[in-house]
């Protein structure tokens, strides 16, 4: 994945050096400096993107629905690890479901592009819901897998589910404010 995206970003960079729209002479001087220029980083550039050929439509739309369903399998084969009734079950159910949600959460990469799907995940307006949503993932694995308290486990799965939530809803048009909405008259506050 991390080939793939290094390799997505430095070609369009290299894209965007050869297309951006500044005067001809600024861009023939930037096509003569970086053509002087073809050093080690070119040559890493060259190596890293004859290891990530370009996909086709079919293929990545198999790489979607295969990432997707793959990860959705994980976390919903992790649900049977509940039947255990253990803190061994719990762990393993915590450690697949979080599995499960990092491969369905790839799954976009080859529809769009990992460029693309980084630059909407850290949009502006779900950057902080992306960040929580991804540390909490990140927290519940590393917690579940070095067999720390079960009720710390349970904490932080629950505050990632609401983190994982919050940041869903960002990308539906009034989403935040209808979950806003949704809670506060559960509470009894709403207008």
């Amino acid at each position: 994945m991390s080939l793939l995206l290094l390799c997505s970003v430095t070609r369009t960079s290299s894209y965007l050096l050869l297309l951006s729209p500044i005067s001809p002479t600024l861009n023939s001087q930037k096509m003569q400096i970086g053509s002087a220029e073809k050093t080690q980083a070119q040559q890493l550039e060259d190596e890293i993107c004859a290891m990530c050929p370009k996909l086709t439509y079919s293929q990545r739309l198999t790489g979607f629905i295969s990432c997707w369903a793959g990860g959705y399998l994980i976390s919903f084969c992790s649900t049977l690890s509940l039947l255990n009734r253990s803190p061994q079950g719990l762990r393993n159910f915590s450690a697949l479901y979080v599995i499960g949600n990092l491969t369905a959460i790839c799954a976009t990469g080859f529809l769009i592009g990992p460029r693309r799907q980084c630059n909407k995940m850290f949009h502006k307006t779900r950057r902080v819901a992306c960040v929580m949503y991804l540390s909490l993932l990140l927290t519940v694995l590393v917690l579940a897998v070095t067999e720390q308290p079960v009720g710390l486990v349970i904490l932080f799965w629950c505050a990632q589910f609401v983190a994982a939530t919050w940041y869903a809803a960002s990308y539906i048009p009034y989403g935040r404010k209808m979950l806003v909405g949704f809670f506060k008259n559960c509470c009894g506050r709403g207008e």
